[in-house]
């Protein structure tokens, strides 16, 4: 398992008593609840672009202005913040790649290896606390849902296929609620890639778009009607949340750390809307390191220690997390010259990774059925506290975690 600080074992223990004191409602409705998300759906996708299914669900369920990612506004982290309730520095995925300096390895969300290794996935989520009270749960895709966490797994899970088309994702789900009542798991996780993909590679104003976002959003009628064929869409609770927005980009907004320090001295960890990086051993300190790159005054451009991140990102305190952040402006990315023309003619156009309290970086957040109330609009809410309200409409006592019962309080019924 994740190897933590004294101080955030302690935390832990802290947020332990925190998480009992949590109201826990019973169960609300016999249906499953389904936890869909739709990565890279930035909050204004909804209002933008034309998406009628997820557009009803919306105006008849609860749905949030904007939903406020985790740092670093990555996929993985925000995906694993969604249902384990815990910020990335508590859960130990700290980004879609990272090193880990007590094992010398490096996590990357396409290895194999390190989606099915549990010592990368701290903390509890969602299914493992159901499947220890006695909930059958399923997973039809999501990070984090191809490792053991003590044996325990979901009742159903497949590794990740991102060929796999969305309207075979949602019948694949379909087959597993088309079991006797008895058999049926009780929670289940959805994941669309689609979106995401369209964003990077078009951009988020872009209407090419659109087409990703009508596929996605027939995948979620298509599941509707099939709920409705299994007798379940009287009874099904859905939420439907994103991982994080999108911005657009440019070779031309770059900055490169070959102008900021040399390159032979640190080791390289990440690049893109952040940098982390770590001096190489007999070179200098990470104060020194960090000092020296602040003294180059560039513009678009913040640099942090670990520990000395802004409070609000929540992000420090575990040496997953580069010793040195190098923080770029909304739309500005950081990167390598070496390499770089070819890299330039492939740039991305859309991306994330930035602050999360950047507009761009709002994701999405609804949810509808019949524990929800009706025609409820939010502001916004943060994403840490999405895990106790699954565990509160499935009856289940959260496992400790970062969040409160104040998404609870303002969705369901009382």
């Amino acid at each position: 398992m994740n190897r933590i600080s004294p101080a955030l074992a302690l935390l832990g223990a802290i947020l332990g008593l925190v998480s009992c004191a949590t109201r826990l409602l019973p169960p609300t409705a016999t249906g499953p609840v389904i936890l869909i998300s739709i990565d890279g759906f930035r909050w204004d996708y909804l209002q933008r672009y034309s998406a009628p299914t997820l557009q009803r669900l919306a105006r008849e369920g609860v749905h949030a202005r904007t939903l406020t990612p985790s740092y670093p506004t990555k996929t993985f982290p925000n995906h694993y913040t969604l249902v384990t309730g815990l910020y990335p520095a508590h859960h130990g995925v700290v980004g879609n790649w990272f090193y880990d300096p007590a094992s010398g390895e490096t996590f990357g969300m396409s290895k194999s290896a390190s989606n099915t290794d549990e010592k990368w996935w701290g903390g509890e989520p969602v299914w493992i606390t159901a499947e220890r009270q006695g909930v059958r749960s399923a997973c039809y895709f999501w990070p984090g849902s191809e490792a053991a966490h003590h044996v325990v797994r979901p009742s159903r899970w497949l590794p990740f296929n991102d060929k796999t088309p969305s309207s075979d994702r949602v019948d694949g789900l379909l087959q597993w609620l088309n079991v006797p009542a008895a058999e049926r798991p009780q929670l289940a996780t959805l994941y669309f890639s689609a979106v995401d993909t369209a964003g990077h590679k078009y951009g988020p104003d872009s209407p090419d778009l659109q087409p990703s976002i009508t596929e996605v959003d027939a995948g979620v009628a298509r599941l509707l009607d099939g709920l409705g064929r299994l007798g379940l869409q009287e009874s099904i609770n859905l939420i439907i949340v994103s991982d994080h927005g999108m911005s657009p980009t440019s070779p031309d907004r770059v900055i490169f750390l070959d102008d900021l320090v040399a390159m032979s001295t640190i080791e390289v960890e990440t690049t893109g809307p952040y940098a982390g990086v770590r001096p190489k051993p007999g070179t200098r300190t990470a104060a020194e390191l960090a000092t020296a790159i602040r003294a180059k005054a560039i513009p678009h451009l913040q640099v942090f220690l670990r520990d000395e991140m802004p409070a609000r990102f929540h992000y420090a305190g575990n040496d997953r997390i580069p010793a040195v952040m190098l923080v770029a402006d909304d739309q500005w990315s950081i990167e390598q010259r070496a390499g770089w023309p070819v890299r330039a003619t492939t740039f991305p156009k859309g991306n994330h990774g930035w602050d999360n309290a950047t507009p761009n970086m709002g994701a999405l957040f609804l949810a509808h059925g019949p524990a929800f109330k009706s025609r409820t609009t939010l502001d916004q809410v943060d994403n840490i506290h999405v895990y106790n309200l699954l565990c509160a409409v499935l009856g289940l006592k959260p496992a400790p975690n970062d969040g409160d019962d104040s998404l609870v309080r303002a969705t369901l019924h009382h």
